[in-house]
């Protein structure tokens, strides 16, 4: 099996989750492991001794010899996109991997990329939904507020409702996360 994570920073975890269950048979890639240390995975791998591949987007050309199982843990990311060169999709090449392999691909995420979810459309892949959180945990409350009649108001990025919602979350000796979402280079976006 392949094992791909968005990030080098999530590999340990999933190698640990692995590593718990299949033992010496999980080998990981990445960039971060000495040349000497990425080498010995490697060949655990040509060789048959580790029979798992767990990394990002490079462990995608894992020598794994007739992989039965790809996984892309949130395949909906950005960083399974090599801009250099060579250039590539990761979830690109896993699809030809699996094509070649007659393996099963599992593509996970909760924000299926458009591409992956116009596949399932079109039936080419199977769609399996999730219909409840884990421990049937409820979804959050989300608000939407519309900027353009905030800025009327409030000449800021941030709303009324926002700057009300942190003063309450603050008076209260807690903390707050804002995620600054990026659409190309713009840090904002107003219709």
């Amino acid at each position: 099996a392949i094992v791909l994570v968005p990030e080098i920073a999530l590999t340990t975890q999933v190698v640990d989750l692995f590593v718990s269950r299949f033992g010496d048979q999980v080998a990981l890639l990445h960039s971060r492991l000495s040349d000497g240390e990425r080498f010995d995975e490697w060949r655990r791998l040509q060789r048959g001794d580790a029979r798992i591949a767990v990394g990002p987007r490079s462990a995608i050309f894992a020598p794994v010899d007739n992989p039965g199982l790809i996984i892309l843990d949130e395949e909906h990311e950005n960083s399974y996109k090599q801009e250099n060169s060579p250039r590539y999709h990761a979830r690109d090449v896993a699809i030809a991997r699996a094509t070649n392999n007659n393996a099963v691909l599992l593509l996970g995420s909760a924000t299926p990329s458009l591409e992956t979810f116009q596949l399932a459309r079109e039936g080419r892949i199977h769609l399996l939904e999730m219909r409840a959180r884990v421990e049937n945990r409820p979804l959050p409350t989300v608000h939407i507020v519309d900027l353009k009649e905030s800025m009327k108001t409030c000449k800021s990025l941030f709303s009324s409702d926002l700057q009300q919602a942190m003063s309450r979350t603050f008076s209260a000796g807690k903390q707050a996360i804002l995620f600054l979402n990026r659409r190309g280079f713009s840090q904002f976006v107003l219709c």
